[in-house]
């Protein structure tokens, strides 16, 4: 088994896997804890295994190493060194997203999007990195199980001519329940604190909300779940 030292040039390459710039230089990003790790392999996307521990498809590192590559305050006894997570396919529904800032919004976003077969995410400008790690253990292995597509939305949404895209806007929406049908189907969620942008609203004809009783809004991972739940049948 290998090991790695605390000064080892691989230690340090690994620790720049911290910050996006080095994140799409080295095309590779970090996975921490053995349920992320084995979901990485799985997918058949995971270069290195890294354990402080003597196991079998790990190399070795020092518990003080893994301080210096792990966000967590709580040092895990794992990690993972996976490829990016290159796919372009769009599947039959899709979930938009126009600047969703919050790692962990996003994350639980996705947990929700592969549960209810929205299997394909478009990541408009603004929205925060996927492979950030709080978004990455938000995402509870969703990450893996999913298309991602960076796009900018005024421009791609009218390239969906197949799609009936649904933007969320309580002013001048219908009720979830009473939407139309249609196979390849398309879910637009703005921003947490603007909502969806004026420029990518522009470019959106049908809008949906969700009916609510004595509560104003809701956070966009409660709402956005909701709609796709509802949704998630609509052909």
């Amino acid at each position: 088994m290998q090991n790695l030292s605390d000064n080892n040039s691989k230690i340090k390459e690994l620790s720049k896997l911290n910050m996006s710039k080095f994140r799409k230089e080295l095309k590779m990003f970090i996975v921490e804890g053995k349920h992320l790790v084995d979901e990485a392999r799985k997918s058949n996307i995971l270069i290195d295994a890294y354990s402080i521990e003597e196991k079998d498809g790990y190399i070795k590192i020092s518990e003080s190493a893994m301080k210096k590559i792990c966000h967590t305050d709580t040092v895990v006894s794992e990690i993972g060194v996976c490829k990016l997570i290159e796919k372009n396919e769009l599947s039959d529904k899709l979930l938009i997203l126009d600047a969703i800032q919050d790692p962990g919004n996003l994350g639980s976003l996705m947990r929700s999007a592969k549960a209810f077969g929205f299997n394909t995410i478009i990541l408009g400008n603004g929205t925060c990195d996927i492979y950030n790690d709080k978004v990455i253990r938000s995402s509870q292995g969703a990450i893996f199980k999913l298309n991602f597509i960076n796009a900018n939305l005024k421009e791609f949404i009218p390239t969906l001519k197949d799609y009936l895209v649904y933007g969320t806007n309580v002013r001048k929406g219908i009720s979830v329940s009473d939407c139309k049908k249609n196979k390849k189907l398309a879910l637009v969620l703005g921003n947490e604190g603007n909502g969806i942008s004026d420029s990518v609203d522009s470019v959106i004809e049908n809008n949906i909300y969700i009916p609510l009783d004595n509560t104003e809004s809701l956070n966009v991972t409660v709402a956005g779940s909701i709609l796709m739940y509802e949704l998630r049948d609509n052909k």
